[in-house]
């Protein structure tokens, strides 16, 4: 009787061939809905119980469901905000068409990028579908969803900024500053700095690190893909014997 396992991040299934049965490995608190008695289940091998232990938060559909709907609830806020802000006030166009940028631009998120996302961590939790995401699917979309959250954030963060200023345009900062400094009460240094706004040294550092989390997922897709794709060769001349 020979076994298959497969180490997927969501969920260990456990297939018997020859015997007919199919058993599916879950936390305790799965079984009621699985369906079955535990105690059919074949004694576990060593690597599942590390695997369990490492994995104390599971990142399946369930868990990246919940990121995507804080995320749906804050933007859903913020448009809802901005809508309360251009009928109470009596806003220039300028700052009315950021208003429907950013509005806009995050509706169109929620509406397919988001729907998207979510159908795919749906069918992660559909043990029917073969075959289905895995986590390491869910892992990379939500990294290439996160740029646009990003994007979007920066455009709101803006019209906060506006409002907090009386919806007036906030001052730049000086390209240099000139200051002095005394060393020891007799030595003055005039020193030229080169100052970047708030916004794009934030802006900045935001695309630095969703570059490190885009390199990371490929890497990482990169090896699954290495792993899962070996193919065995047999020369036409060995078929025909």
């Amino acid at each position: 009787m020979s076994r298959k396992y497969s180490r997927d991040a969501a969920t260990s299934t456990v297939s018997i061939q020859g015997s007919g049965n199919h058993y599916h490995a879950c936390a305790s608190d799965d079984y009621d809905d699985v369906g079955f008695d535990p105690s059919i289940l074949p004694p576990p091998d060593p690597w599942i119980d590390t695997v369990v232990q490492r994995s104390v938060c599971q990142r399946d559909g369930r868990w990246f469901l919940k990121l995507l709907q804080a995320e749906t609830d804050r933007m859903e806020g913020w448009c809802r905000q901005m809508e309360l802000d251009q009928r109470e006030n009596e806003l220039p166009e300028d700052i009315l068409e950021k208003m429907r940028t950013a509005v806009g631009s995050a509706q169109l998120l929620i509406s397919q990028k988001f729907q998207q996302f979510r159908e795919l961590c749906e069918e992660n939790l559909n043990l029917s579908i073969h075959p289905r995401p895995v986590a390491a699917d869910l892992a990379g979309f939500w990294d290439m969803l996160q740029l646009s959250i990003e994007n979007i954030s920066l455009k709101f963060d803006e019209l906060h900024q506006l409002r907090a200023n009386n919806w007036r345009p906030c001052k730049k900062e000086s390209g240099e500053l000139m200051f002095i400094i005394t060393v020891k009460h007799t030595q003055k240094i005039k020193l030229d700095r080169s100052l970047e706004s708030s916004e794009k040294q934030r802006q900045e550092a935001r695309k630095r690190l969703m570059a490190a989390k885009r390199a990371a997922s490929v890497r990482q897709n990169s090896a699954t893909e290495s792993a899962d794709s070996i193919e065995i060769y047999i020369p036409e001349a060995q078929t025909r014997l």
